[in-house]
């Protein structure tokens, strides 16, 4: 539950985490009350700060020198505190402009190849953007059979005539008689849905059925795009105080190498409209949790949807790179729609439909 800040309270913190992200360094009193003229005591600026230390929403690092924002004060100032404005008409002109270099191109790993490159340029980190793919075919049979006592092939026929298949881990020893009741269960529950209809038919399920319903649903996302992502901006993020080192950023550098992350995400964003961002310890792998991401889903014509995300660290600058996921995601899917509607009328509206 939100803590109740006084006003001057959180233009302390607002001013310490714009002051934090915009130089990597620690923030004392000192600084903020020059360099933003404030008209209060370096004392009493003090006693804000330890009160904000207190409530969890800054910390130090050593046991002298300034504080630096929690994940808490990065929640709260992406939610209450940041300003809420979108690109500048300069950056809108740039990057429909380069939009328009590719319009008409029915290729679909162009565009997200660029909306890659633009986002990585407007947020300076790490940006990836996943092809467009379809979930409009339905579910008609899905089938586990026994491997050994912990794992299970799943067989998904869809309606289309495809089939997908995976490796599915069982969460404890289980023998094909069972797998076979499982398979019923499943099939109850998910025969003629779409993917983006399962989440919500999991409710029901019980047992072994419901710890691999989870893994089934990934089985039956599988087509022909899966893992097609286009990255940019990895050296953007590398670049940073807080990834120089190798030891901290090769587990990064392998989970957005092998697809990991857009696989986790897709879950918390296809059925969900607006940008997104995930703090810290919010992220779905733990290999993440020194980084924050900013994500929305795009559609495209014929019902596919994409997801655009940055990725880079706590410490980014977080009302710049959600206005830009916001009005690329925008731009993309009116111009995968109609091929050249400008959407500068919902750019108007801002971003207040940013999600958690």
């Amino acid at each position: 539950m939100e803590k109740q800040l006084s006003d001057r309270s959180k233009q302390v913190l607002k001013l310490v985490i714009e002051e934090y992200i915009a130089t990597a360094r620690p923030v004392g009193s000192e600084v903020l009350r020059e360099k933003y003229k404030l008209a209060v005591s370096s004392a009493t600026l003090r006693a804000e700060m330890a009160e904000l230390e207190r409530q969890g929403y800054l910390a130090h690092r050593h046991t002298s020198g300034g504080r630096i924002p929690s994940e808490s004060g990065y929640r709260l100032f992406v939610e209450n505190l940041m300003n809420r404005m979108g690109l500048s008409s300069s950056d809108m002109r740039r990057v429909e402009h380069q939009f328009h270099q590719v319009e008409g191109n029915p290729d679909l790993t162009r565009w997200a190849e660029l909306a890659a490159s633009v986002l990585a340029q407007l947020a300076r980190n790490t940006a990836l953007v996943t092809v467009p793919r379809s979930e409009a075919t339905a579910l008609k049979q899905v089938q586990l059979i026994h491997l050994n006592d912990r794992s299970a092939l799943t067989i998904a026929v869809m309606d289309d005539g495809s089939v997908r298949q995976s490796v599915c881990l069982l969460p404890y020893v289980t023998s094909q008689e069972e797998l076979n009741s499982v398979s019923a269960a499943l099939n109850a529950a998910f025969a003629g849905c779409v993917p983006l209809e399962m989440p919500l038919r999991t409710q029901g399920l019980s047992g072994i059925a419901a710890e691999v319903a989870p893994q089934v649903l990934g089985v039956v996302r599988q087509s022909g795009s899966r893992g097609t992502v286009s990255q940019s901006g990895l050296l953007n993020m590398l670049a940073q105080p807080e990834f120089r080192q190798s030891d901290a950023a090769r587990p990064l550098v392998e989970i957005l190498e092998g697809g990991a992350l857009v696989n986790e995400l897709t879950d918390r964003v296809v059925n969900r409209s607006g940008v997104h961002v995930i703090i810290g310890s919010e992220n779905p792998l733990q290999e993440m949790a020194s980084c924050s991401i900013v994500t929305a889903s795009y559609t495209a014509q014929g019902g596919g949807y994409g997801l655009l995300t940055v990725v880079g660290p706590t410490r980014m600058q977080y009302e710049r790179t959600i206005s830009s996921v916001y009005y690329v995601s925008r731009l993309l899917s009116s111009m995968l729609h109609s091929g050249h509607e400008s959407i500068r009328h919902a750019e108007s509206r801002r971003f207040d439909d940013t999600a958690d």
